[in-house]
């Protein structure tokens, strides 16, 4: 045996004879830069039972290196070994990071492994990338599982693969909601399905009954996270957000809606009567409507809950608190806004120019054109304006009225035909309407739609005027007072607007009258004969009472039938007409 081995080793290294030996020639060639010193030839004979292991892998290796490949070497999962000791690389088919046992390779050192092999032998199923050691760390952080999925517990009934696998806790391994713990509100160790994630388990999960099966909770719904005991209850039908009748009830919305059947009602839905409690807020106003249908909504402090621009505190010049509506937004409170609602003191809500913080009462005196502020405390009349009256001689103005529409001044003016308007803060010329009326006028008034009114006081009709000025028969009716044809002198109009009812002064009586824009039926809300007045007349509607004036004579009076009247100071001049028109800048 000595004698044999130091024969073979005086032969030269890799001599090969016979008809195999053109064939190789190329291949022992490649091989001499493989291996280094006289070591046993390589070579593929064809006959895998005879081929040592070694020279598989280098023959492997020198095929791979002498290929066309297009493959990219940075997929490779090998790394060719290192330093003078070689290893075992295993294939790892389901690319786990983890070798199958019985397909490995010893590679030398030096030499790099075969692709696709990692250098472990440590898969019990290769066939799946959910199975391998440490797939389960909550069952075993080392023993090969299987975790299908991915909730950290091991199936409890493993299929296929190996015959490594072992056996995890996971009654249901298709589910994630399903392991060991999953509602520890019924069971801290069961297995069982907590789909909602509210910690208790299904009552009815799939896969119930049989060994190592899916153990039942106590949550009768479990696709609502709040609800496990009153199934069937906890909803929300008007999709605002709050739940009715649940077991528990999520952070965003953390009580139960008192009223499940308005979107519109709900805990806080009117913060600045209460942060928290549950009232109804239909017009979004955040104020609670007052007078919620529902018994166990709370009742609010929003006289309107129908109306946006309507809640406590909306006009502050007139309340800081009350309950008012403020339509055009310049703070001050309809002054009439319907039922429920506190009145205030803008005639003409839908103008936000015209009400009293922006009103001044004026008169217009004959010929010059100036319009003069009327100061009622001291009777003293102060130039406030003027406009170009050079082609309306003579210039007689015998009433005022501002349109609430457009806050355009109109004027009746004594024998002309037509009315005209004017903005007095422009300074410029009247211009009169289209149309003539052909009346002798003593008064106009607007209501609070534009409406313009006027009173003959040569035949005693109350005039509706169409929009050019003209006048329609059917607008024309007869004024009467008890029966009879109320027969004015020198007189005066105005509107109240909290009333809404037309308003006619009248010097001869000293009577002032409400008008029925229906008939021209006259009802006297005030006599107050004893004094001079009629003339001229205004609604203050910050007071609810009215100017009335007759030349120098200036009285307030009492619309209410009491026939209270108050003799303000006398008029530095004869003053016949009053208005509250708007201010100039």
């Amino acid at each position: 045996m000595i004698a044999l081995r130091s024969e073979l080793l005086r032969r030269p290294c890799f001599h090969i004879s016979g008809p195999r030996a053109s064939v190789l020639a190329a291949g022992l060639l490649l091989e001499l830069s493989l291996v280094t010193g006289c070591q046993k030839v390589c070579s593929d004979d064809g006959f895998a039972w005879q081929q040592d292991a070694s020279c598989v892998a280098a023959l492997s290796a020198t095929e791979t290196a002498g290929s066309e490949s297009t493959a990219d070497p940075s997929e490779s999962m090998t790394t060719p070994t290192t330093g003078g000791n070689g290893g075992q690389w295993c294939v790892d088919a389901d690319m786990d990071g983890f070798g199958d046992p019985a397909s490995c390779t010893d590679v030398p050192p030096g030499n790099t492994p075969p692709p696709g092999t990692v250098d472990n032998d440590d898969d019990c199923d290769d066939g799946s990338d959910k199975t391998f050691p440490g797939a389960a760390p909550k069952d075993d952080p080392n023993a090969c599982m299987r975790d299908a999925d991915d909730d950290d517990w091991g199936d409890n009934t493993p299929d296929g693969g190996g015959d490594g696998i072992v056996p995890g806790s996971d009654c249901d391994d298709s589910s994630g909601k399903t392991f060991p713990g999953a509602a520890p509100n019924d069971d801290a160790n069961a297995c069982m399905k907590d789909e909602d994630e509210d910690d208790w388990g299904d009552s009815d999960p799939p896969g119930e009954g049989g060994m190592g099966s899916v153990v039942p909770g106590t949550d009768c719904d479990d696709a609502n996270m709040n609800a496990w005991a009153s199934c069937g209850g906890c909803s929300d039908k008007d999709s605002d957000g709050w739940l009715s009748m649940c077991d528990a009830y999520p952070p965003e919305y953390p009580g139960p809606d008192c009223d499940d059947g308005d979107a519109n009602t709900f805990p806080g839905a009117a913060p600045n009567d209460d942060a928290n409690a549950c009232m109804k807020d239909e017009d979004g106003d955040d104020w609670g409507d007052d007078m919620p249908t529902n018994p166990g909504v709370t009742p609010g402090t929003d006289c309107d809950d129908l109306g946006a621009d309507t809640f406590p505190g909306a006009a502050p010049n007139d309340d800081a608190n009350a309950c008012m509506k403020d339509e055009d937004d310049d703070d001050h409170g309809d002054a009439r806004p319907g039922p429920g609602v506190t009145p205030g003191s803008d005639c003409f809500d839908v103008n936000p120019n015209l009400n009293p913080s922006n009103n001044v009462l004026v008169t217009a005196p004959l010929a010059t054109g100036e319009i003069l502020e009327v100061h009622t405390d001291d009777g003293s009349l102060t130039s406030y304006a003027s406009v170009d009256v050079l082609l309306l001689n003579p210039w007689i103005p015998t009433s005022l009225a501002v349109n609430p529409t457009d806050g355009s001044v109109y004027a009746a003016l004594a024998f002309r035909d037509s009315l005209v308007t004017m903005n007095y803060c422009g300074g410029g010329t009247p211009t009169a309407l289209p149309a003539a009326h052909k009346k002798n006028i003593c008064g106009i008034t607007f209501d609070r739609d534009g409406n313009l009114y006027g009173i003959d006081g040569q035949v005693d009709q109350l005039l509706i005027f169409n929009q050019d000025g003209s006048l329609s028969l059917e607008n024309i009716k007869p004024l009467m007072f008890e029966g009879q044809t109320l027969n004015v002198g020198d007189c005066g109009m105005t509107y109240d607007c909290h009333e809404d009812r037309l308003l006619v002064s009248d010097s001869v009586s000293g009577g002032i009258y409400s008008v029925s824009i229906a008939d021209g039926t006259a009802t006297r809300v005030a006599d107050v004969s004893q004094e001079a007045h009629g003339s001229g007349l205004e609604y203050d509607p910050t007071t609810k009472l009215a100017f009335s004036c007759d030349q120098n004579s200036l009285l307030s009076v009492a619309l209410d039938g009491s026939n209270d009247f108050t003799k303000l100071p006398d008029l530095a001049a004869p003053v016949d007409d009053l208005m509250f028109g708007p201010k100039c800048d």
